[in-house]
């Protein structure tokens, strides 16, 4: 656990960008295809909100988040789609290396030092997509069912973007090899800081929601805004917040040890 907190694992730093890519549990073909279901899914019901909310859609929170969620799926897919067909041009070249009785000897994957960062820049772009929709993601399904909710209709658009939002993303983290970090639940406090900060200036400039009425979410509303409010917020930005984190975490060192009870069988 100590090693959590050193400051590499603050950055965005890894030693092996295939696990970005691969499943701990299936083969890479069959990965890509439970992406693709998931992806299609999540970009219909954002279409369909861009139709038929408009561009109001994106004062909203939940709706920051459901767009970062399908930019994580479409990012993700493209790039195990990616590896793959690098894996299968590889599977030939060997081929044909083979047959013209060359060796074929490529140890760089086995002397790839433990030290050295693998991941090239949208390696990285998908692992703050990934924080933010994980935690960020879970962060959002909790304040809404237990805050936001009041008597807004609760039907399956509804449902997608406020708990299979948590249900999807947390399902692609125990599937995949995804990484995840302690420190990492800082990039979702700079996430929604950013938010706060465009509530803020969005009512400044006389902004209003759907309704018509003076601002984002009612809870800030900052021409009558309540202490208690704040200290929700401040409660669930520093406690709530890296409590996920650490349950997303926890999630991952799960995944790994039943990954290596596996491979010990086998």
């Amino acid at each position: 656990m100590r090693e959590e907190f050193r400051l590499r694992h603050f950055k965005l730093w890894h030693p092996n960008r295939r696990d970005f890519t691969d499943s701990r549990w299936f083969s890479l073909p069959v990965f890509i295809a439970i992406r693709v279901v998931v992806l299609l899914y999540n970009l219909g019901w954002l279409i369909y909100n861009i139709y038929a909310k408009g561009p109001k859609l994106f004062i909203f929170l939940t709706n920051w988040s459901f767009t970062i969620l399908n930019l994580y799926f479409i990012l993700a897919t493209t790039l195990s789609c990616i590896a793959l067909y690098k894996d299968k041009k590889r599977d030939r070249e060997v081929v044909v290396e083979v047959e013209m009785g060359s060796g074929g000897n490529d140890e760089s994957s086995d002397e790839r030092a433990f030290e050295h960062d693998d991941l090239r820049w949208e390696h990285r772009l998908l692992w703050v997509f990934h924080i933010i929709s994980a935690a960020g993601g879970l962060f959002v399904t909790a304040g809404y069912w237990s805050i936001l909710v009041g008597d807004d209709v609760i039907d399956a658009n509804n449902i997608t973007k406020h708990a299979l939002n948590s249900v999807f993303i947390v399902i692609d983290t125990f599937l995949s090899s995804m990484p995840v970090h302690l420190l990492h639940w800082l990039y979702a406090l700079l996430y929604f800081a950013v938010y706060l900060l465009f509530t803020v200036i969005y009512w400044q400039a006389g902004g209003t929601n759907d309704e018509g009425k003076p601002f984002v979410y009612g809870a800030l509303n900052y021409n009558d805004f309540q202490p208690t409010i704040g200290g929700l917020l401040v409660v669930f930005l520093l406690v709530v917040l890296p409590f996920l984190q650490l349950a997303l975490f926890g999630l991952t060192k799960l995944r790994d040890y039943f990954q290596k009870k596996k491979k010990e069988v086998y």
